[in-house]
C-alpha cells in the first residue's frame, strides 16, 4: 500500500513539474480566479485541497478550462498524493486540446493505482474522447461489479455495442433497467441500439416510453431526432431537433444528421451513442 501511495505522489509531482514549467500556479496563489479570491484559494489549498478541486470542477462544467486548471494545479501543489487533484490535472488537458497527454497521464495513474475508481473512470472518458472504444471497454470492466449502478451498466452497454457486441450491450441495458425501470438515459441508449440495427419501430416505442417523464422529454426528443436521421429522414430529424434545442444548435446538427446514415460499423455506433463523428470519417465521406 505504501508503494502505491508513493507512486501516486511521484506521479503527482511529475504532473506538477509540468504545470509549473508552463507557468502554472504553486501552492500559494497570487491572482484571483473569477469570484474565487486569492485569499479563498490559498485558504482552501492549505485547509481543504479536495474542496479546491470541487471548486475547479464548477469552472470545468462551465467551460472555463483555464480557471479550472489553475485551481487543480494549486490543489495538486498543496497535496501531491491527492488522487482527485492528480486526476483533475490530467483530465482537464483533453478539453484544452492536449488529449494525448491527458491519456498518457491517466494511464500512469491507473497503472500505479489500479483500484482507484476515479482515475479509471477518467481514463475511460479519455479513451472515448480519443475514439478508442475497445480500450475504454477493457479499462471499464473492473468497474462492473455486483453493486453496479444503472449509470455504470448504461456506459458498459454503450461501449459493448460500439465494440461489436450488441447482444451483450442489451444485457447491460436490461440490468440497468432492472435497477431503474424508467431511467431515461438507459431507455434512450437501448432505443438507439435498436435503431442502429434497423429496428426503427422498436426504437421509437422505447423513446416514447422515455418521454413519459416531463424532465426527460427534451433529451428523448434529441434521441428521436437521431433515430430519424439514422433512417435517412434528415428533414424529419431537423424538425424534431428544432423543438428540442435552440434554433442555431439545431441548424448546426444538419450535417451530423446527414452523415449518420452514411457511416458504417463502429463509427456509426459511436456517433449515435456518444455524438462523435471522427474527423477521418468526415474526410473519407467527403472524398479527401
Amino acid at each position: 500500500m505504501r508503494k502505491k501511495i508513493a507512486n501516486t505522489m511521484v506521479s503527482g509531482a511529475l504532473i506538477l513539474l509540468t504545470a509549473c514549467a508552463s507557468g502554472g500556479p504553486s501552492k500559494r496563489a497570487t491572482e484571483d480566479v473569477g469570484p474565487v479570491s486569492v485569499r479563498a484559494r490559498n485558504s482552501l489549498a492549505t485547509e481543504n485541497p479536495a474542496g479546491l478541486v470541487k471548486v475547479g470542477e464548477g469552472f470545468e462544467r462551465a467551460g472555463n478550462y483555464a480557471a479550472a486548471q489553475a485551481l487543480y494545479q494549486q490543489a495538486l501543489a498543496a497535496a501531491p498524493d491527492l488522487m482527485a487533484a492528480n486526476v483533475a490535472v490530467a483530465r482537464i488537458l483533453t478539453p484544452m486540446g492536449r488529449p494525448e497527454e491527458s491519456l498518457r497521464l491517466l494511464q500512469a495513474l491507473v497503472e500505479e493505482s489500479p483500484e482507484a475508481t476515479e482515475a479509471r473512470s477518467a481514463l475511460v472518458d479519455a479513451y472515448i474522447a480519443n475514439a478508442d472504444y475497445k480500450s475504454a471497454l477493457q479499462t471499464f470492466q473492473p468497474l462492473i461489479t455486483s453493486a453496479s449502478s444503472a449509470e455504470v451498466y448504461d456506459t458498459a452497454g454503450r461501449l459493448a455495442y460500439i465494440s461489436g457486441a450488441p447482444d451483450g450491450a442489451r444485457i447491460f441495458f436490461d440490468k440497468a433497467l432492472k435497477l431503474e425501470p424508467e431511467n431515461p438515459s438507459v431507455l434512450q441508449h437501448l432505443a438507439l441500439s435498436y435503431a442502429l440495427d434497423g429496428a426503427f419501430e422498436s426504437a421509437v416505442a422505447l423513446i416514447q416510453k422515455a418521454m413519459d417523464r416531463p424532465s426527460a422529454q427534451l433529451p428523448a426528443q434529441r434521441s428521436l431526432a437521431i433515430i430519424y436521421a439514422l433512417s435517412g429522414q434528415t428533414d424529419a430529424a431537423m424538425h424534431i431537433a428544432r423543438g428540442a434545442m435552440p434554433l442555431e444548435e439545431a441548424n448546426n446538427m444538419r450535417v451530423f444528421y446527414q452523415l449518420l446514415p452514411k457511416l458504417q460499423g463502429e463509427e456509426r455506433a459511436a456517433a449515435a451513442m456518444f455524438g462523435r463523428i471522427p474527423t477521418n470519417a468526415i474526410e473519407k465521406l467527403n472524398g479527401k
